[in-house]
């Protein structure tokens, strides 16, 4: 190839993150709400991905290795984000990703999918300005805009349903019941009280409150029963009782490209399930020593009933649940100084989940800082957690918050040196590898100070390491719900309520994006050991905070190109 000019580099990179904020994901991390609702329509897709598919060909016209870092590593973040969107217009009536960054679900009426755009919509619509006239104007649109999003919700469910795919029977009750959650919310949005309005706009607010009123009774509500209906007896009647996206036509073709999008490694189906079972069996091996301890080596469901009655390990209620997160969190502020130089310049801490998405979310999610909420939270699901032992509350507190998610992202995105294309870019192998690694890492600091917090790491492990042979077992392999659900009882210490959420969010919902975790940790210590050799041999010791440093410092990208920049960091 011939060198690069700077200037077409640069220029491909601008229209790179042209592309790239436009993600409804992107759009609400920088304003703190969505200003316009996503289409999710066929036509919108496929604008995205040949939009998508002329930006690769641009980046791989370019000699990236002739470039510095400065442009190569935000071109090849770039280059994964394009090859993420180019998949959207053939893959429309299979899979679709509303917030476009890369987790394509099979049905919008999914909680992973579908449930997280609408309530991105839902929130950015009660974050809403009130104070100018045009503020209201725009209010009033963004309504007109979500029944216009519900609409197309129902369009793609009843064209899936035309060519073949319909939601499984196991899940349809979990979406009728997020479709009519969000359908009760509908009432919160004309709850704005006096306070949001302005001098400017106050005199308007009985007008605004009634036209917010005639567009719920009028837009919405409609809208929503229409979805609701959509799924009714005579859908069901159709619907298959198997689970996983291998039972669709073509299905298993666009698994084995999930496989390789999610972990960014070119894995099989087979070899990642193969992957699984072998690191299953040492982390049971380590639980069993954990268990040796107390004299309960082979007899793992009393140790269970042990820790389950520990009253360390319970909460009755929501604030209960958070104090045990906080107690980690404090934890961590101790120890941090052993294994980073600074940390990220936003707070963190935890909440309840929304109660629309309680019943389909298995735990909940990190939810970054953005205009108009300054800490970043782990959202956590009360319903679930006030229900069961919290012993691996520690290693869950780690992964999402310090040193995990919250991090990470703050870290990516307070750092004003990247580009934009680096600072808001997203990866899933790096997102939940780093997360994963950050768990670990938090046990060599200490961080799990009793033996069973030292189980409940393993018993999130386990947790994780299973979805590498359940993900690919439903969806490659011809497993039943059943047989997925079983392997989870017979592994991991979960709730029945949450085995049977988690697999529907693998065979229904997200398939792949639960691969990311173990073969994401995986490869960054791997890639530690391989740094610190190089090091050893040349009579030095690898510095752990200028390893961590070196691997969060551009942000997120596929796992070859951390290991290649890492590489070159620490040189």
């Amino acid at each position: 190839m011939q060198p690069v000019p700077f200037a077409i580099a640069n220029r491909v990179l601008a229209d790179a993150w042209e592309l790239m904020r436009r993600s409804p994901f992107v759009v609400q991390q920088l304003e703190g709400r969505l200003t316009a609702l996503p289409d999710l329509s066929p036509a919108a897709a496929e604008a995205t991905a040949s939009a998508a598919r002329a930006l690769l060909a641009r980046i791989d016209a370019l000699d990236l290795d002739a470039l510095p870092a400065a442009l190569s590593v935000p071109l090849r973040q770039a280059r994964y984000a394009a090859r993420l969107r180019s998949f959207a217009g053939d893959w429309y009536w299979m899979l679709v990703d509303p917030a476009e960054v890369g987790f394509y679900g099979q049905f919008l009426t999914g909680a992973y999918c579908g449930g997280f755009i609408l309530n991105f919509a839902f929130e950015s619509i009660a974050r809403a300005p009130m104070q100018q006239a045009a503020d209201l104007d725009r209010h009033l649109a963004l309504l007109a805009e979500l029944a216009r999003m519900v609409e197309q919700i129902t369009e793609r469910t009843r064209g899936q349903a035309e060519r073949g795919m319909r939601i499984p029977k196991p899940q349809l009750p979990a979406a009728r019941a997020l479709v009519a959650a969000f359908a009760a919310r509908l009432a919160s949005l004309n709850d704005a009280d006096d306070t949001r309005f302005s001098a400017a706009t106050r005199p308007l607010a009985e007008a605004f409150r009634s036209e917010v009123q005639r567009r719920i009774d009028t837009l919405l509500r409609p809208a929503f029963a229409a979805l609701a209906g959509l799924l009714d007896e005579g859908y069901e009647a159709a619907a298959p009782e198997a689970v996983g996206l291998g039972q669709y036509e073509g299905g298993a073709a666009v698994y084995r490209e999930l496989v390789q999008l999610h972990t960014t490694l070119e894995l099989s189906p087979d070899e990642v399930h193969a992957a699984g079972h072998a690191r299953l069996q040492a982390i049971e091996t380590e639980m069993r020593h954990i268990r040796a301890e107390v004299g309960l080596a082979d007899e793992p469901q009393a140790y269970l009933e042990r820790v389950q009655s520990d009253p360390r390990f319970r909460a009755d209620d929501a604030d209960g649940v958070a104090a045990v997160f906080q107690r980690y969190i404090d934890r961590m502020h101790l120890a941090f100084s052993q294994a980073f130089h600074h940390g990220a310049k936003a707070g963190h801490g935890v909440a309840a989940l929304p109660g629309s998405l309680e019943g389909s979310m298995t735990f909940g999610f990190y939810d970054e800082p953005k205009p108009g909420q300054e800490i970043g939270r782990y959202l956590f699901n009360a319903r679930h957690l006030t229900k069961t032992a919290l012993f691996n509350i520690a290693a869950l507190t780690y992964h999402e918050l310090v040193p995990g998610h919250h991090l990470h992202f703050c870290m990516q995105q307070e750092n004003e040196s990247l580009h934009p294309v680096s600072r808001f870019a997203f990866c899933n192998a790096y997102n939940e590898g780093w997360a994963e690694y950050a768990a670990t890492l938090a046990g060599e600091m200490g961080c799990y100070e009793t033996p069973e917090e030292r189980y409940g790491r393993c018993v999130m492990d386990a947790f994780l390491t299973c979805r590498l042979v359940v993900d690919t077992g439903v969806n490659a392999l011809g497993w039943s719900l059943e047989q997925a659900r079983e392997f989870l009882r017979a592994h991991t210490a979960m709730s029945e309520a949450e085995i049977c959420s988690e697999t529907l969010r693998y065979s229904c919902d997200i398939p792949a994006q639960a691969l990311a975790y173990k073969l994401g940790d995986t490869e960054i210590l791997a890639l530690r050991e391989s740094v610190a050799a190089a090091w050893r041999e040349r009579g030095q010791t690898l510095d752990l905070r200028d390893f961590n440093s070196a691997v969060l410092a551009y942000g997120a990208m596929p796992l070859p190109d951390l290991r290649r920049e890492v590489q070159r960091l620490l040189a």
